[in-house]
């Protein structure tokens, strides 16, 4: 078997980074693998502005909101959000159960300063990670300024990873679907 593959993905914001993770997803399981994770889409008000993030939990189904500005949600504070414990705990436990189950492809976005700095957020399924077997494939969100600190997480993991990271923008994003999957339509 081949080893398990990470891909680390970077961008400025509004890069793309979320519309390729969630291109990937329906890709993979339009191609009948099996996906999990959590892919945070940008809430913004009428006004165009970022006022929060929802998390769609893959394997589970369901959208929550997860982070906002207004103070509005329970939970941790980072920045100028307040985010949701409940729904932190809600998609970490249906992703570790769908990782537990056995799984194709992982989708993170993101992993950030709550996991690595503050030790919340999804770091629970971070530490599954560490001493289970990853997925074929795994996709990480990261920050740029905590790239090099997830990187090496991934590189110490039990599985021992192929690691690859892309820079996502406006220009390549579309192109870069097109090469995390091979010839067959694979996941790469």
């Amino acid at each position: 078997m081949n080893s398990p593959t990470v891909t680390l993905i970077i961008g400025d914001r509004g890069a793309g980074k979320t519309t390729l993770c969630e291109k990937l997803y329906r890709r993979a399981a339009d191609r009948g693998l099996d996906v999990c994770g959590i892919i945070s889409y940008a809430v913004f008000d009428e006004a165009d502005r970022k006022v929060g993030i929802d998390a769609f939990t893959i394997s589970a189904g369901t959208t929550v909101p997860l982070a906002r500005k207004d103070g509005s949600l329970r939970g941790s504070r980072w920045a100028c959000y307040t985010f949701s414990d409940d729904a932190f705990n809600d998609c970490v436990r249906a992703t570790v159960q769908a990782l537990d189950e056995g799984t194709d492809v992982l989708i993170l976005d993101e992993i950030g300063p709550l996991e690595l700095a503050v030790q919340k957020g999804f770091l629970p399924i971070l530490r599954f990670l560490e001493s289970s077997q990853l997925p074929h494939q795994t996709v990480a969100v990261v920050r740029p300024s905590l790239h090099e600190r997830l990187k090496r997480f991934f590189a110490h993991s039990r599985s021992r990873p192929d690691i690859q990271t892309v820079q996502v923008s406006p220009d390549n994003r579309d192109r870069l679907l097109g090469e995390m999957f091979n010839s067959d339509n694979q996941f790469l």
